[in-house]
């Protein structure tokens, strides 16, 4: 059960993150929003381990670290180009399949989950595609290119790659996969924004709340992190990529956007996908 929690406080906290980023990129430099969140996250990881100590990862254990934040500094800028090749509500549910990828590889390498369990992980999945699904406006009305359904697959591939990736460098030592993959993103991000050149420079009084969705996605994976060392990798991802599911909760809690059918649908699957894995 205390996987289960962990996993769910990683929805929420990635949920969080993917729904204030945005938001703040409305009125402030989206690269500025970036850098300085991995920025924070990366220090927030410094203190982390200096309380929980780095522990011995050995050098396999550091490398699958920085591999980890690489494709996570991947699944980053594939999604931003996915978002700019496609409608975001055919980029969001692809992007939410990508939670099958850490799950295969859990399974071939030999985790057997409940049978009430196997039945909850495409339950969960289903239900979180349908609600992160939104209603497709006028001017998303063309047939949606290749290109842009290719990189929403690999976005999601690279996504669920980072946390399948990253459960194997967290069994290394949680603290030290945190620190590795922190920096390797930070890292990453930086030559995606340069880059793509989008621009950075964030006003001195507006640095308090940048840093926020930094800090949410290093709890976020701190959480995540812990999770994959005492519980089920195929359970522990598809809970953790529930996020979807917050960021429209938390939309229409605060912006006031209103769910249609389907999406109201998918969140009462999702959370009956999440019963399931939690009953194993």
């Amino acid at each position: 059960m205390t996987a289960v929690l962990l996993a769910l406080l990683t929805a929420v906290c990635y949920g969080g993150a993917n729904y204030l980023g945005p938001v703040l990129s409305r009125r402030m430099p989206l690269g500025g929003v970036l850098i300085v969140g991995q920025v924070a996250s990366l220090l927030g990881a410094c203190i982390y381990v200096t309380v929980r100590g780095f522990g011995s990862p050995g050098v396999v254990g550091l490398l699958i670290g920085v591999a980890a934040g690489m494709v996570n500094g991947v699944a980053l800028a594939s999604f931003y180009r996915a978002a700019a090749a496609g409608p975001i509500s055919i980029v969001a549910p692809i992007g939410a399949t990508g939670a099958v990828v850490p799950v295969v590889v859990a399974l071939v390498s030999g985790e057997r989950p409940a049978l009430v369990q196997l039945i909850g992980i495409p339950v969960a999945v289903v239900g979180v595609v349908l609600a992160a699904a939104r209603p497709r406006r006028r001017e998303d009305a063309a047939p949606v290119a290749a290109a842009g359904i290719g990189l929403s697959l690999f976005a999601a591939a690279a996504f669920g790659s980072f946390l399948a990736v990253f459960a194997a460098a967290s069994r290394h030592g949680a603290p030290a996969a945190v620190v590795t993959s922190r920096a390797a993103l930070l890292v990453c991000t930086v030559i995606v924004v340069l880059s793509a050149g989008l621009p950075y420079r964030v006003a001195r009084r507006d640095l308090p709340i940048t840093v926020l969705p930094g800090l949410l996605l290093l709890a976020g994976t701190v959480a995540f992190g812990i999770a994959t060392t005492t519980g089920l990798v195929s359970i522990v991802s598809v809970l953790a990529t529930l996020s979807p599911v917050v960021t429209v909760g938390l939309a229409v809690l605060v912006l006031g956007e209103r769910l249609v059918g389907r999406q109201r649908i998918g969140v009462l699957v999702a959370l009956f996908g999440v019963v399931l894995l939690a009953a194993g």
